[in-house]
């Protein structure tokens, strides 16, 4: 809601940002409104990633829940799934928020770092899922005995 409700604010920091720094942009008309467009659009890439990847987190950690991996497995992996979740839409609303500061390059390479520790939480727990929800499809019976520490005891 706030998007919607102060969206003219928001843009209207971005180009007193812009506006502040002449030395990074150059003060065209059509550069400023290109900085502040980017400015914008990473922002709002840092919603649409944090509700997309929320929602898919949560999908992921509630059928690693319903698994019968074990107690620690499931904490792990769905620690790593929710952090991963978690981190990555600062990327860009923090990439967002540098542009006008850093320009768009430096602001993208500033947060590198974070994405490279996000994006494997999020993906290295999703696939871990999958996996064990393969092996419980592929052994309904009981996982096999070299990853019997991973299936719940009974």
């Amino acid at each position: 809601m706030a998007f919607g409700i102060i969206e003219d604010d928001i843009k209207g920091h971005f180009l007193s940002e812009v506006k502040a720094h002449p030395a990074i942009h150059e003060q065209t008309p059509a550069n400023i409104k290109k900085q502040v467009h980017d400015s914008w659009r990473y922002t709002q890439r840092a919603h649409f990633h944090a509700q997309g990847l929320g929602a898919l987190g949560v999908g992921i950690i509630l059928a690693l829940a319903l698994s019968p991996a074990s107690r620690s497995v499931r904490k792990w992996v769905s620690l790593a799934v929710g952090g991963g979740a978690l981190l990555y839409p600062f990327c860009w609303l923090i990439a967002g928020l540098r542009i006008a500061s850093m320009g768009k390059p430096a602001a993208k390479a500033s947060v590198d770092w974070l994405a490279y520790i996000s994006i494997p939480m999020f993906f290295g727990g999703m696939m871990l899922t999958l996996l064990v929800l393969v092996f419980v499809w592929l052994f309904p019976q009981g996982w096999p005995g070299f990853l019997k520490n991973f299936q719940q005891e009974e």
